[in-house]
């Protein structure tokens, strides 16, 4: 791995003039390893491999969504950070920002982020790497030009400014989670841009910070959670949380829980409906806000719950997709839906009423088994 790396720097980066050099060697394609190449058009996933510098580091593993829904690789495209070598056991280590143009990835061992943006065609041109603000990061959100990263290990939530040719570290201190605090695993910001919100799966609660105009985490609410061990979450058409709550990873234990987000960051409870499922963990809410899948990472398969008025739950169906072992991660997009199961992706289609298809359990397959987070674009 190049020395280039904000790790070996020791500081936040020189941002304009690194992400200027850094542009140029990807956009000719010596940032990309292995025989990159180009997707025809459509719909594109994202993964990271999460390896060590043993194993050449981090990179962002590319496919291209064929027409029957398997996954073509169009690339490797190394991060200039390390992973841990193991599942990260979060969700939102990969994110898409810019309105979909850029991606946003994790180096848990580097404690960096990196900064793509993403080609016409899918591949990806590294731009920049920036200091999370604190140790083990594992998800990063963005919202317009503001970007926060959890950081597991110090229990803190870092703060970047997303430009078109830098990632740059906010003058804003990184901010601390409540004191009751325990392996916080998602964070995100609401539809509008006013909170941003981490779940926190053994100490079972959620933590919700106000984001001022300049980008400021302020007023800290720390809320129990209705269900035990929130995990993963996504947002309704009204702007109500739907979170999973993995309930402890026994059978029967799952659920997902809604609730409203109030005016000054306080979460009020509107429904829990659980499930047969075991480890209900990971989350995702279709594009239209009315429709809920968990992936189960202890049954090997994925529930799904209608979204109603006022962010009200139902569960449609507790078995709508049997994925194979372990599921660790899942996005949905461009009528197909896809989960990450260790060392292959698993997809299936989406009917116009919402309901999955048959599953190709190796919609991809060969991927390391450190590999984590998912994107689509």
């Amino acid at each position: 791995m190049a020395d280039h790396s904000i790790k070996n720097l020791g500081i936040g980066l020189a941002s304009s003039l690194l992400a200027g050099a850094i542009s140029v060697t990807a956009a000719t394609g010596a940032g990309a390893s292995g025989a990159a190449q180009a997707g025809p058009g459509g719909s594109y996933v994202y993964t990271e491999s999460n390896q060590t510098s043993v194993d050449g580091g981090n990179s962002v593993l590319a496919f291209w969504v064929t027409g029957g829904g398997t996954l073509a690789s169009i690339g490797s495209f190394p991060t200039g950070g390390d992973g841990t070598g193991a599942g990260l056991g979060s969700q939102g280590a990969v994110t898409l920002a810019d309105d979909g143009h850029a991606l946003l990835v994790v180096n848990a061992a580097s404690n960096t982020v990196s900064y793509f943006r993403i080609l016409s065609n899918g591949t990806l041109s590294l731009v920049d790497a920036a200091p999370s603000g604190g140790s083990d990061p594992v998800s990063v959100a963005a919202h317009g030009r503001w970007v926060v990263v959890l950081n597991q290990g110090s229990n803190t939530v870092g703060s970047l400014l997303l430009t078109g040719h830098a990632l740059i570290p906010s003058s804003h201190v990184p901010v601390a989670l409540s004191s009751e605090a325990a392996t916080p695993v998602q964070i995100g910001f609401t539809p509008s841009g006013a909170h941003v919100i981490v779940t926190e799966k053994v100490s079972s609660s959620i933590d919700t910070f106000n984001v001022s105009s300049a980008g400021r985490l302020t007023g800290l609410r720390h809320t129990v959670s209705t269900g035990t061990a929130p995990y993963g979450f996504g947002f309704s058409a009204g702007g109500q949380a739907i979170v999973s709550d993995a309930g402890g990873g026994a059978g029967g234990a799952s659920a997902a829980t809604s609730y409203r987000v109030g005016a000054v960051g306080v979460l009020h409870p509107i429904s829990e409906v659980g499930e047969s499922q075991a480890a209900a963990c990971w989350l995702v809410v279709n594009g239209a806000g009315t429709r809920a899948y968990l992936a189960n990472a202890g049954s090997g398969t994925v529930s799904s719950y209608n979204i109603g008025p006022g962010g009200r739950l139902t569960l449609r169906s507790d078995i709508a997709a049997t994925v194979g072992v372990h599921p660790i991660d899942e996005v949905l997009g461009g009528g197909w839906f896809f989960v990450l199961t260790t060392t292959e992706i698993a997809s299936a289609p989406v009917s116009s009423s919402g309901d999955l298809g048959v599953v190709n359990e190796a919609a991809a397959n060969g991927l390391p088994a450190s590999a984590t987070g998912l994107a689509i674009g």
